[in-house]
């Protein structure tokens, strides 16, 4: 590269990891000599320089099953894996069952190895193991959620939040006065927070507030059914897989969606308009959500800038799950 660029090899060093030390002119000159050659840097060799891994970490806590058909998973990678990899990062992902508390030993073990630059941390619970652990660590954190109290790291939201009111607005208009909700996890932030929009659009609404459970991903089938025996004639969601768990319980109950009941999910995942009927449900960009939870952290870092977030507004796409009570 030296030989082709006219240049030393110091000159060529400087240029290529983009430090002072020569022109202008003779650095773009060696960039282009680069090019042609079919140069790329090497991330190793990289790493060793910066004394950097080039590399973040992400423990979640559930089986491999249960992201078969998680679109927020789906999208939020995408997201997450077009900032990283324009900044020539690598996303290290970990599969742990159970919650946060099971998750802990491989935090640990990423951050006394020094295997990762810093972590994106999803599934934020209301009392999170993770934050005295990782603060101790003294490695750099993001949250992809907000928290529910005092946290020591920067988090990043979404307006997921504002996506409760449009559905029961939406079947309060169809006629529906009894209105439940089923949800994920209690002890998860953002379950907490779709749990309460829920019960302000319910009291804007004028309706009334059914029954609400909440169940993890393996216990849907039983709690759907127990959702399903007080009568509602309509239930929100707060995924859509739930909604669809709703809508299997109902069918074997003998009832029709939507003319015995209404259903509505949230995330508008590719099962909803697949479904049969197709799935009213909240849309949320989770891919941008993503992409700004991994340039926070990328900063954070001190790879790249800061930059503001403006996330998207939710929107209700509406399908024919939801109709007027029959």
């Amino acid at each position: 590269m030296a030989r082709r660029a006219g240049v030393s090899a110091a000159a060529v060093s400087f240029a290529v990891n983009d430090r002072p030390g020569v022109s202008p002119d003779t650095r773009e000159r060696i960039l282009t000599a680069a090019r042609e050659l079919g140069w790329r840097p090497s991330a190793s060799a990289r790493a060793l320089t910066e004394a950097r891994t080039r590399a973040v970490g992400l423990v979640l806590a559930r089986n491999v099953e249960q992201l078969e058909l998680d679109a927020f998973f789906v999208r939020f990678f995408a997201g997450v894996e077009r900032v990283l990899t324009a900044a020539d990062y690598a996303l290290l992902l970990q599969l742990v069952p159970g919650g946060a508390d099971a998750a802990l030993p491989a935090y640990e073990r990423l951050a006394a190895a020094g295997r990762v630059d810093g972590f994106l941390l999803t599934d934020i619970e209301l009392d999170d193991p993770r934050f005295a652990l990782l603060e101790a660590a003294g490695v750099p954190v993001v949250l992809a959620g907000r928290p529910a109290g005092a946290c020591p790291f920067e988090w990043v939201e979404t307006r997921h939040e504002e996506g409760l009111h449009a559905p029961v607005e939406h079947l309060a208009a169809l006629g529906h006065e009894r209105i439940a909700f089923f949800g994920g996890r209690a002890d998860l932030e953002h379950v907490r927070v779709r749990t309460e929009r829920w019960r302000e659009a319910i009291a804007a609404a004028g309706v009334e507030e059914g029954l609400v459970v909440h169940a993890d991903d393996d216990e849907l089938a039983a709690a759907a059914d127990v959702l399903l025996s007080v009568a509602p004639t309509a239930v929100v969601c707060a995924s859509d897989v739930h909604a669809l768990a709703v809508v299997v319980a109902a069918r074997a109950r003998g009832l029709d969606v939507p003319r015995d009941v209404s259903v509505t999910g949230f995330d508008d995942s590719p099962l909803a308009a697949l479904a049969a009927p197709g799935l009213t449900s909240v849309r949320v960009d989770y891919g941008e959500f993503g992409e700004a939870v991994a340039a926070a952290l990328l900063a954070t870092i001190g790879v790249g800038e800061a930059r503001a977030f403006a996330p998207s507004a939710p929107e209700l796409v509406v399908r024919g799950s939801t109709a007027p009570p029959g």
